[in-house]
């Protein structure tokens, strides 16, 4: 009956560390899922600026988009 109870407990204990393991995981793809998409707005948002920059001092900049309107 000992070894019943021990096994019954040792299996429901493994199954506990599983269970937290694979949310662990989850929760590790979801933060890098998080940062791609953080580093992605903040390349966005600096392409944006530059572009700005270029046109403000540089009056013979054009950026790709306005060069392929010209085609």
């Amino acid at each position: 009956m000992k070894k019943l109870v021990k096994f019954v407990t040792f299996i429901v204990g493994f199954r506990y560390i599983l269970k937290i393991l694979s949310e662990n995981v989850d929760v590790k793809i979801q933060i890098e899922k998080l940062r791609n998409e953080i580093a992605n707005l903040e390349t966005d948002d600096l392409e944006n600026k530059l572009k700005d920059f270029f046109k403000k001092y540089d009056p013979k900049f054009k950026d790709k988009e306005e060069n392929q309107e010209d085609i």
